[in-house]
């Protein structure tokens, strides 16, 4: 397998800024419902019917927010699954200079010239040692990724003086135990790194729907209120009755006030 090297920087500067946009989407909303506030303190000492146009506005404007409150959190989720995704990725780089250390080794045991052995170096260092001396040392069965540790004890798995056929056995044991962990952890980043742009993409623009569409609709209901209609009708809060009037008559006002007006102002010359 080609190992590729890890290099998250780009996916940390994501991650930053991501996260920067978040915090700026939550001042975004504590300054918005500051706002809120105001406009809210401002309808109280407004007389009616405007008081109650501003408040039916700022309701509005409530349910504004919260959309936009469901969206930021889903960018602050979108953002979990970017960190999740660099700390696998880190931890991939870790075992890939473990790698490193363990292909010098090699390369050192096997320049090694075997000394001949004494029969008092045959009786202390076995060439069968028992199962319990070394994490790393493999069976026909075995899984050589569960054999894998960390190059921080490798030292001191063997602390005694070692033959050189001994150094290289243990040190092809090493690398081929960190192989298999490595080509196991490189197939767990693939599947991480799919799911996290998927998910993390699908739930972020999901949300982004469903906000722009509560926008929209809030705009409308906005309309409503303020006596524009999408029906051909204009709309006018008295009280609490919302008094519909057809466009046909609202535009025939409109267009006789210049008129009238002209005609007095004919008629006072």
């Amino acid at each position: 397998m080609v190992h590729r090297s890890a290099d998250s920087r780009l996916l940390a500067n994501l991650i930053s800024h991501e996260k920067e946009y978040t915090n700026q989407l939550q001042s975004l909303l504590n300054l918005s419902h500051a706002s809120f506030n105001s406009l809210s303190a401002y309808a109280a000492s407004s007389p009616p019917p405007a008081s109650q146009v501003i408040l039916a506005v700022a309701s509005s404007l409530s349910n504004v927010d919260n959309a936009l409150r469901v969206y930021a959190a889903a960018v602050e989720e979108w953002t979990k699954y970017l960190k999740e995704l660099k700390d696998l990725e880190d931890e991939v780089g870790n075992v890939m200079r473990d790698r490193e250390i363990l292909v010098t080794r090699l390369l050192k045991a096997s320049k090694s010239t075997p000394k001949p052995s004494s029969n008092r170096d045959s009786l202390m260092f076995s060439p069968s040692p028992p199962a319990s001396s070394s994490s790393l040392s493999l069976k026909s069965n075995e899984d050589p990724s569960t054999t894998y540790a960390s190059t921080s004890f490798f030292s001191a798995l063997n602390p005694g003086p070692m033959s050189a056929n001994k150094k290289l056995q243990t040190a092809q044991a090493e690398l081929q135990a960190c192989e298999a962990h490595l080509a196991k952890k490189e197939l767990e980043l693939d599947g991480k790194r799919s799911s996290a742009i998927r998910d993390g993409l699908r739930i972020r623009f999901r949300a982004l729907a469903q906000c722009g569409w509560r926008w929209t609709e809030t705009g409308k209901e906005v309309e409503v209120v303020l006596g524009f209609g999408e029906q051909g009708s204009a709309y006018y809060l008295v009280g609490s009755r919302l008094i519909v009037i057809p466009f046909s008559l609202y535009a025939a006002n409109i267009q006789q006030a210049p008129s009238s007006a002209s005609c007095s102002r004919a008629s006072t010359r």
